[in-house]
């Protein structure tokens, strides 16, 4: 993937980040892709209120809105309700401080999930590949940035840049596409077009994302100009090499990925900010999912059938047993809205 550019840096602090941001932008050189653009802004929103490692802070939100507004009054902010309806996207917007930037910055706050939607196809790997999206992410928009958190994941691997556009599809009940995951979320990103990848790097998840799981401290903001430098970075930076994440190994395959991070321009060498190894750690229930994630007959029994309603009403029973929930969850424990401990890692 030929002239991939990414940015990467530690800040000490708010003020420092807000720097740290501006120099990143300036040396991807992007005022002329943003100057009158109409931008669209992905948080990843994957929870309904704020968590470290698990979604984009609201204080990286703001300052990436406050940022984008030295070269444009257009532009959106936006996530879809969650998977299996797990919450109203409202409510993430809320609790994130959305409806406050919206006052602030006049930008417009848009729920994935309630707008016209089309099919559309894109070629992903030789084959045309049918995914759900918004009109208006199609229509009515120059520039698509993402905020994605960096995570391990028990389904996916990685939860990075890619990923984090699977959130654009506005049906509660995506899930029905987990069976094809890789073919379906690079045809996404490939009729999204994110042309500018900010990675909110102050908290990395680690252990068994995306919801649950021990953040880890970083203190680091990488820039990139598309998922796939950015990714490639990331995923350097954890430990993990691309070939063990199948989204990403197939990305390569296509060139929408590079190879490794050795084959982006970068504006310092990585080495010092690989300080700590991100492992996945799937605890028993993960593994019944992670079944039924590549298999579209499970899928549709899990959640979609008969016995759907019953058996998540037994599981969210189990939660309660502190004994049983553990031996099915793990050392995390189920999705909570508690803060986890977080680990320095540097």
């Amino acid at each position: 993937m030929r002239g991939a550019r990414a940015w990467v840096g530690r800040f000490s602090g708010p003020a420092d980040r807000a720097s740290r941001l501006g120099e990143a932008l300036d040396w991807l050189a992007v005022g002329s892709t943003l100057r009158g653009a109409r931008v669209f802004v992905k948080p990843n929103l994957t929870w309904k209120v704020p968590t470290p490692g698990v979604t984009t802070s609201p204080a990286f939100i703001e300052m990436v809105i406050a940022r984008l507004t030295d070269w444009t009054t257009h532009i959106a902010v936006g996530e879809a309700d969650g998977g299996y309806h797990a919450f109203n996207a409202h409510e993430a917007f809320a609790a994130h401080g959305l409806d406050r930037l919206r006052q602030r910055f006049g930008m417009d706050v848009v729920n994935l999930s309630e707008v016209e939607a089309g099919r559309f196809t894109a070629s992903v790997s030789r084959r045309e590949v049918a995914v759900e999206l918004p009109r208006f992410l199609m229509e009515e928009v120059d520039v698509f940035v993402t905020l994605p958190v960096p995570k391990v994941h028990v389904m996916t691997g990685l939860s990075l840049g890619f990923k984090n556009q699977w959130g654009c599809q506005p049906g509660a009940m995506r899930l029905r596409n987990h069976p094809r995951f890789c073919e379906k979320v690079l045809a996404i990103n490939a009729l999204v077009r994110p042309r500018l990848a900010l990675y909110d790097g102050e908290h990395w998840l680690d252990g068994s994302g995306p919801l649950t799981g021990q953040p880890v401290r970083l203190d680091l903001l990488l820039a990139a100009d598309g998922v796939g430098a950015g990714d490639a970075v990331a995923s350097r930076i954890m430990g993990w090499p691309l070939s063990r994440v199948p989204h990403l190994r197939l990305a390569t395959r296509m060139s929408a990925c590079p190879a490794s991070a050795d084959e982006v321009a970068l504006n310092v060498p990585l080495l010092p900010f690989c300080t700590h190894r991100f492992r996945l750690r799937r605890a028993p229930v993960n593994w019944i999912a992670l079944a039924a994630f590549h298999s579209g007959l499970l899928t549709h029994a899990l959640y979609d059938s008969a016995l759907a309603g019953p058996l998540h009403r037994v599981l969210y029973g189990i939660r309660r047993n502190r004994l049983v929930g553990h031996a099915l969850y793990g050392r995390f424990g189920p999705p909570t809205s508690e803060g986890r401990r977080t680990v320095r890692g540097r």
